[in-house]
């Protein structure tokens, strides 16, 4: 029965890792001529419809998951990164709810700050 509880919650935490990755992680950057353009193909294609924000980090999966481990300074139950990573940040610009929802996007160079879960990132909460 232990091993039954053991096996389960690995798997939410890789579950929720996974979510992380595929929600906020996007490496290399494609290559999508500009931000704009960049973050209006990949909100749709991630299938995150009409969300006011979100941010994908360009870096390796090894690169986060040290944020979790050696590479990362807790703050308030959170890690933050010691490393700068590239990241590009959308916003929504159209402020009515339609199918397809308009985004801003703009490419920064910028600490973040996650949510880790037995070592690996499972939520990002900002960037510094």
């Amino acid at each position: 029965v232990v091993v039954m509880v053991v096996s389960d919650m690995l798997l939410m935490h890789a579950s929720s890792y996974r979510e992380f990755i595929r929600r906020h992680v996007d490496n290399p950057k494609t290559d999508l001529q500009n931000d704009h353009n960049y973050c209006n193909r990949m909100m749709r294609s991630k299938g995150l419809k009409c969300q006011r924000s979100n941010t994908f980090i360009h870096a390796s999966s090894e690169r986060l998951i040290a944020i979790c481990n050696s590479r990362g300074k807790k703050l308030d139950g959170n890690q933050t990164s010691k490393t700068l990573f590239p990241i590009t940040i959308c916003i929504k610009s159209n402020h009515r709810r339609t199918i397809f929802c308009k985004y801003q996007g703009r490419s920064e160079i910028r600490k973040i700050r996650v949510t880790c879960s037995k070592g690996l990132p499972v939520h990002y909460i900002t960037h510094t």
